[in-house]
């Protein structure tokens, strides 16, 4: 069983039902979460309130060290899934030989990134978030990353580092492989590491992905170029264990392997504390679909 501490929030917030109480509404398919009402483009980014986001600086922010979350905008060099790679260019500026002007073309999906409201529907009832459709996206702006960006993301953050676990329990993977990370796994993690999840949490989970890229990127590169090609990662599992357990824990947002996991893990380690204060930024760009992640955890 896991131990989830339920923050207070103030009056308005809409009851926090588990995902098995969720039913189907009219044009809403089964267990969808959309409880924030019909104009709501945030989702759980709700739960991040002043009392959350002030809650989790008093309690995390100890030493002042900043580890950034943001991979090189260089990587990966060949995006999987037919993404292109940045393409950035400096320019002098025609007014002096000694101004200078950058250009950046590049998909938002490629690197360290949020994936937004727009990014990928339920394929059932082809609706994305809040009933919006599929012509909304290319038309509108609605439930854009904007949306986010002026919220912003603020909150208490956790790491479970399960790659070095599973090492540490005589159970190694390679994260280039479709290895499935199970939700009692993860619960086993948080026990070792001695994590109590709260409502509001921004959970980030580490399989190993960036330490094995650099890997291969020094012993293998053939083999990423097909992974390029034949994409296989290791992630949390899709079960109904992994379903019911992001749902119910109410994590206002949930990431995989950050490219400064690496710096992010041994920073935990060194200090045998796993939560931070994690801070991003996405793009404040209107009907935006995706965004660089622009994210910092401070200890």
């Amino acid at each position: 069983m896991t131990v989830i501490i339920k923050n207070s929030f103030p009056n308005g917030l809409p009851s926090l039902a588990e995902l098995a109480e969720l039913n189907a509404g009219k044009n809403v398919p089964a267990e969808t979460a959309w409880i924030w009402g019909e104009q709501d483009e945030l989702g759980r980014i709700n739960l991040l309130t002043p009392e959350v986001t002030r809650a989790a600086q008093q309690s995390e922010l100890k030493t002042g060290r900043v580890v950034s979350l943001n991979w090189s905008l260089a990587y990966p060099k060949q995006p999987s899934f037919h993404r292109s790679a940045l393409k950035h260019r400096i320019q002098a500026h025609p007014i002096s030989p000694c101004i200078f002007d950058d250009f950046y073309d590049t998909n938002s999906q490629a690197g360290s990134q949020w994936d937004g409201f727009r990014h990928f529907g339920h394929l059932g009832i082809n609706k994305l978030y809040n009933n919006l459709s599929p012509e909304e996206v290319t038309t509108g702006t609605r439930c854009g990353i904007n949306a986010v960006s002026e919220h912003g993301i603020a909150g208490r953050g956790v790491l479970l580092d399960h790659y070095s676990w599973a090492k540490d329990q005589g159970r190694p993977y390679d994260p280039m492989t479709g290895h499935a990370i199970s939700a009692e796994e993860l619960k086993l993690v948080a026990k070792a590491q001695g994590v109590e999840f709260k409502q509001g949490d921004i959970l980030l989970v580490r399989s190993g992905y960036i330490s094995r890229y650099h890997e291969l990127e020094k012993t293998n590169p053939a083999k990423l170029e097909d992974l390029a090609e034949n994409p296989s990662f290791a992630g949390v599992e899709q079960s109904e264990e992994m379903k019911t357990f992001l749902h119910d824990s109410y994590f206002a947002a949930v990431g995989g392997d950050a490219p400064a996991f690496e710096e992010l893990s041994v920073e935990c380690k060194k200090n045998q504390r796993w939560t931070f204060f994690f801070t991003s930024a996405p793009f404040n760009s209107p009907g935006g679909v995706a965004s660089f992640a622009n994210a910092l955890a401070m200890f």
